[in-house]
């Protein structure tokens, strides 16, 4: 099948192409097709002319009707082709750089991060995604957008999930992203990944002036054979950096800054004292 990095228009093609010949192998016209599966022949027309976004429910209904391989366990043919186009679209709307970023995220065995001006996107909630995005962007581009970013998170529940540290500067609580309530689920939220064992959360107050935290965020990559990355964002491009004096520079000012921060305890009851200006 087509790989995830193809044009997400040419993957709705694949599919459609793929119902129309799955159809027609079944000998069934699109109003038997339509009766078995409880829809309008317009539908299943519209399907197989990619008028209509294929939704995942679609898909499962039409690899369970087909029995495709993989239909038993969700993962049939239909399925994994309606996987590759969101995995495609998602890369498309990526910031210049962040695709590279991302292909190493998911191997690290430990993840350290200064965020600077908003919620890390590992700790984000829904609500709080969609609230920094730009509403005037198409619909399809936020939902890919909000999507990816909520599927990174899967990260924190595997079965061995990075260690994690996050220093958030005061601002990140601060700054209303998405309104008040949006801005109490997501303090919520991080109190509750703070309980996790695996995730420390560092707050770093206004009064504690430290000048490498004023340079910007930054994230920094481990692994179990390799040498760490360095990862952050200069205006709309994201730069990954594997030089071992820069890294190890990085590496220095985060420890800087997790020595400035309030301990984990006083990081919790901090966050717990700004949810309430969202009351």
């Amino acid at each position: 099948m087509a790989s995830d990095q193809q044009d997400p228009d040419a993957l709705r093609v694949y599919f459609s192409e793929e119902l129309r010949r799955t159809r027609q192998r079944a000998k069934l016209s699109q109003s038997q097709l339509a009766n078995a599966l409880g829809c309008t022949p317009q539908w299943i027309c519209q399907l197989e002319k990619t008028d209509k976004t294929v939704s995942e429910q679609t898909t499962l209904d039409l690899d369970t009707y087909f029995k495709t391989d993989g239909w038993h366990q969700d993962d049939g043919h239909f399925h994994r082709i309606h996987t590759a186009i969101r995995r495609a679209g998602r890369h498309r709307v990526l910031l210049p750089g962040f695709d590279a970023y991302l292909r190493h995220e998911s191997r690290a065995i430990g993840i350290r991060c200064f965020a600077a001006q908003v919620v890390p996107g590992l700790l984000q909630t829904e609500g709080y995604t969609r609230g920094t995005m730009d509403l005037s962007e198409p619909v399809e581009t936020l939902d890919a957008r909000t999507a990816g970013r909520i599927d990174r998170q899967a990260i924190l529940t595997r079965d061995k999930p990075p260690e994690m540290m996050f220093v958030l500067d005061e601002s990140v609580l601060r700054r209303p992203v998405g309104g008040q309530k949006v801005m109490v689920d997501q303090i919520d939220h991080l109190i509750g990944a703070a309980q996790s064992p695996h995730i420390q959360i560092r707050v770093m107050p206004f009064h504690r002036i430290t000048p490498v935290a004023l340079v910007g965020g930054l994230i920094l990559l481990s692994f179990e054979r390799e040498a760490d990355l360095l990862y952050f964002e200069t205006g709309s491009v994201g730069q990954l950096v594997d030089r071992e004096d820069v890294v190890f520079k990085a590496g220095v000012h985060f420890i800087t800054m997790v020595g400035e921060a309030l301990s984990q305890a006083e990081s919790i009851e901090f966050m717990t004292q700004a949810r309430e200006i969202y009351l």
